[in-house]
């Protein structure tokens, strides 16, 4: 998982989290809404500091996304991360994105043009199909944030507490995905690929070639050639496994991961 050295915003920016920008992150967590509704856990609630150093590490190990939000001045604004968990509804995996704003710079837009921003960044760069945010129901001005941003929240889904802390109330889940059944069956054909279930990740990864493709999402016919073609090599069918892999190039797509199967192949097959 890259990191991007800026997202660009409708009037903000988003840049990783520093050593050298990281005290707005502990100004954030002084303000007593933000110590409510941003949720932590104990140990980094306790030590901002030590909440801080987590996420500095966490974008340099690439295990979450961490940034400052800049307004178009120039100036500091507020604080935005996302990190991967799993949906347990569904059983793939999600973004789970969370934001508080500086109190002097809130009403201006930024955590809406925040919010926007990297959740169109996520969904369209990662082979991640929902971002989620998750809200208390006395907190109507993130809710007001994610009807914004085009999020939703599943009207038979109960509220919950969290008992560990109670502090925060009833809290919901408001989720946004792309559309589209190729974003379906690609993702369920990738959890059959790594649970080694070939035959089934080829037939789902075939249903999501045969949809359209929606612009500007990760999910390229040339992607699925390629993943269609890793999968049917695991399965020794290696010549219908070169095809896929040609007609991935053929489509533009090169990689290592191709290069490195196809003279596999060819050295071992004795394809190409």
């Amino acid at each position: 998982m890259s990191i991007p050295r800026i997202i660009n915003c409708a009037n903000c920016d988003l840049l990783p989290v520093t050593e050298s920008n990281a005290w707005v992150v502990e100004l954030l967590f002084q303000q007593p809404d933000v110590k409510k509704y941003y949720v932590l856990r104990d140990d980094h609630a306790a030590n901002i500091k030590k909440y801080c150093q987590y996420i500095i590490t966490a974008n340099e190990e690439r295990t979450g996304m961490h940034f400052i939000i800049f307004s178009n001045n120039g100036e500091e604004v507020g604080y935005i991360s996302a990190e991967p968990l799993m949906n347990r509804n569904t059983n793939t995996p999600m973004w789970n994105v969370g934001y508080a704003i500086l109190p002097a710079s809130r009403r201006h837009g930024y955590a809406s043009s925040a919010v926007a921003g990297l959740t169109n960044y996520l969904l369209h760069n990662y082979s991640i199909p929902q971002v989620m945010l998750d809200i208390s129901m006395d907190n109507k001005a993130s809710e007001g944030v994610a009807l914004k941003c085009g999020y939703t929240c599943p009207e038979d889904r109960m509220g919950f507490i969290d008992w560990n802390h109670p502090e925060v109330g009833v809290r919901k889940r408001w989720y946004k995905q792309l559309n589209g059944n190729r974003t379906v069956s690609f993702n369920r054909a990738v959890q059959y690929y790594r649970a080694k279930a070939y035959t089934e990740a080829v037939v789902e990864f075939k249903k999501a070639l045969a949809e359209p493709y929606i612009p500007g999402t990760p999910y390229t016919d040339a992607q699925i050639y390629s993943n269609i073609g890793m999968a049917l090599s695991s399965m020794r069918l290696y010549a219908e496994a070169y095809a896929s892999l040609m007609k991935a190039r053929e489509l533009g797509l090169d990689n290592p991961s191709i290069t490195k199967e196809l003279l596999w192949l060819k050295n071992n097959c004795g394809l190409g």
